[in-house]
């Protein structure tokens, strides 16, 4: 009996946990994603600053413009604020200068005037009310804020936060390690010559370009050929190095179809078989060790659609990302689509920036040209027919 794929994704998140945290270098830090709720024990600004290059002056000296004023020396930036502004007085201040007591405006230098005729003072042109032109202290970051959540990934503007908060490391989860096992008797390296009947394998190095773009980290074993014994060396050598093992053929119902064997011969189970999707029906969720084992189809379209709709969320919650679902966007069809079949179709399209989606092409499950081109999956259930301009979520294919 195939199972659907949301049964399938819920049989799989059942069996992961998040990876332990650790502690990284906010330098070493961009993608990974948060362990923990991460609170500011400061204020941002630490202090009541200046917004503008200008003079702090107290509003009750500007009534009558124009004015003019005493300067009394200048604050910069990392400046402590200095000694009170008296009556009469201003002081010259520059953009994110502690604002000195008594002060409570700043105008802005382009306001004012320096008059020769007047050393040591500061001809002011234009009125200000209070508090214009001041930043006030914890007015962007007040102590306790959240200022990161748990279980997102963390980019340069979160980063910023933490370092402007104080922070120089931060407690993410630690990146999975996937050992990639390729079987097939008819695989070689690629720029291997290849004899009749040999095709270049492909899904390694696909499967290590998704993987680093979830975070995670890629170990590809050495090409196994089907040979029982030998596809249960490997699958140790794999459990060994890695968190998780993604086997890629094997997995359907060929002679030569050894990987569930030898998965089962080495104390394991395959506790899930057969998803009811098109391409990739022939995948499975099992264990060795109490590790996942997740074997993936041999067609490199049908292990590309699996790896993106079972095994990258798979990683995400092994991350402990709160969000594990593949990023989608809405889009309208150029034109029209069907799927005559009895699963669930997830077909190859292309987006274009306005939201029309179109066919990336031929659907076979073998045909890579089409795959190179599509920068989506749109899912067509069985049976159905779909006209254009009908609206579509669009499951996006290129990373985050």
């Amino acid at each position: 009996m195939l199972l659907p794929l949301q049964s399938a994704r819920q049989a799989l998140f059942d069996k992961i946990s998040a990876l332990p945290p650790v502690r990284k270098s906010l330098w070493l830090a961009s993608g990974g994603v948060s362990a923990e709720d991460i609170r500011s024990s400061v204020s941002l600004p630490p202090l009541d600053v200046s917004a503008m290059d200008g003079y702090a002056v107290r509003t009750e000296d500007m009534s009558a413009i124009p004015r003019r004023l005493k300067r009394v020396g200048g604050t910069s930036a990392g400046d402590a604020p200095g000694e009170p502004l008296r009556s009469g007085e201003c002081r010259r201040i520059f953009t994110g200068a502690p604002l000195p007591p008594g002060a409570d405006a700043v105008v802005m230098q382009e306001d004012t005037e320096i008059d020769p005729n007047h050393p040591g003072e500061i001809l002011f042109r234009e009125s200000v009310r209070p508090w214009d032109h001041v930043r006030f202290r914890g007015e962007d970051i007040t102590p306790g804020a959240l200022i990161v959540p748990r279980g997102i990934r963390l980019h340069a503007q979160h980063l910023a936060v933490l370092a402007a908060c104080g922070y120089d490391n931060v407690p993410i989860h630690d990146q999975p390690r996937v050992a990639l096992l390729a079987n097939g008797s008819e695989l070689r390296l690629p720029g291997d010559t290849l004899d009749p009947g040999q095709i270049h394998e492909s899904n390694r190095v696909m499967l290590n370009a998704l993987i680093r773009g979830v975070g995670g980290v890629s170990i590809p074993l050495d090409i196994v050929p089907d040979d029982l014994e030998r596809i249960q060396a490997a699958l140790l050598a794999g459990l060994e190095e890695s968190d998780v093992v993604v086997t890629l053929g094997g997995a359907s119902v060929g002679d030569a179809d050894l990987v569930k064997k030898a998965v089962e011969g080495l104390g394991g189970s395959v506790d899930l078989w057969k998803i009811a999707i098109r391409p990739g029906k022939p995948f499975f969720i099992g264990s060795v060790r109490k590790k996942l084992v997740l074997g993936l189809p041999g067609n490199p379209v049908s292990a590309f659609v699996t790896a993106i709709l079972l095994v990258l969320p798979a990683l995400r919650q092994l991350q402990g990302l709160m969000d594990c679902d593949p990023p989608e966007l809405p889009g309208e069809l150029a034109g029209p689509m069907s799927n005559p079949g009895d699963r669930d179709h997830y077909a190859r399209v292309v987006r274009d920036s306005n939201g029309s989606v179109r066919s990336a092409g031929a659907q076979a499950s073998h045909r890579l040209a089409s795959l190179a081109v599509a920068n989506g999956l749109v899912c067509i259930p069985a049976g159905e027919q779909w006209a254009a301009g009908k609206a579509v979520m669009v499951i996006m294919i290129q990373g985050e």
